[in-house]
């Protein structure tokens, strides 16, 4: 199935790929500050697209039901973040420490579950999906991640669309039908 790409709303502005700011810099000055570096996969694909929203978007996630509960483990990949609210998030200004440390949250779903990136050394590269929490990082339901897939280009190859394409009724929006791009990484 071929994955389209279209850019990210923000807030109620709509966005053009013109509007789309240049990650590379951006990132590349992360990178300088932090003495770290993101893996290949995902610098190809925010360097390119700096977030957005994919088709398809469906995936079958990781979390116990338990602990997110629906009638499947399946939810919407609902956006892919730019890179100024990923670094924002990283600052400490969006969940003031109660996200897990060294992972860049780099999506959600619709309905609180994070999807992150690990930076750390045991781990590099890998996809998790977690559960954000007002309880700090560490405490007693907040102290799980769950294992997504071994790469960003995995997971992203995991995504899909049922054969009633709900993943497409939620996807696509009529007047952004103009921005859709095939997405390649």
């Amino acid at each position: 199935m071929e994955m389209l790409i279209r850019p990210a709303q923000q807030g109620s502005q709509r966005r053009t790929w013109t509007d789309v700011p240049d990650a590379a810099p951006l990132v590349q000055a992360w990178e300088n500050r932090n003495n770290i570096s993101i893996p290949p996969d995902y610098r190809r694909f925010i360097t390119k697209y700096n977030g957005g929203r994919v088709y398809p978007p469906m995936f079958r996630y990781t979390v116990p039901l338990d602990k997110y509960p629906s009638t499947e483990p399946v939810t919407y990949l609902d956006p892919l973040y730019d890179w100024n609210y990923i670094e924002e998030i990283w600052n400490g200004g969006v969940f003031n420490g109660r996200n897990p440390p060294q992972m860049l949250m780099i999506g959600s779903d619709p309905g609180g579950l994070e999807i992150l990136l690990s930076l750390r050394e045991e781990d590099y590269g890998k996809i998790y999906t977690w559960l954000h929490s007002l309880s700090g990082w560490g405490e007693e339901g907040n102290d799980a991640i769950y294992l997504q897939a071994s790469s960003f280009h995995e997971f992203m190859d995991s995504l899909y669309d049922n054969e009633a394409r709900d993943g497409y009724a939620y996807w696509y929006r009529p007047g952004l039908a103009h921005l859709e791009r095939k997405l390649e990484f």
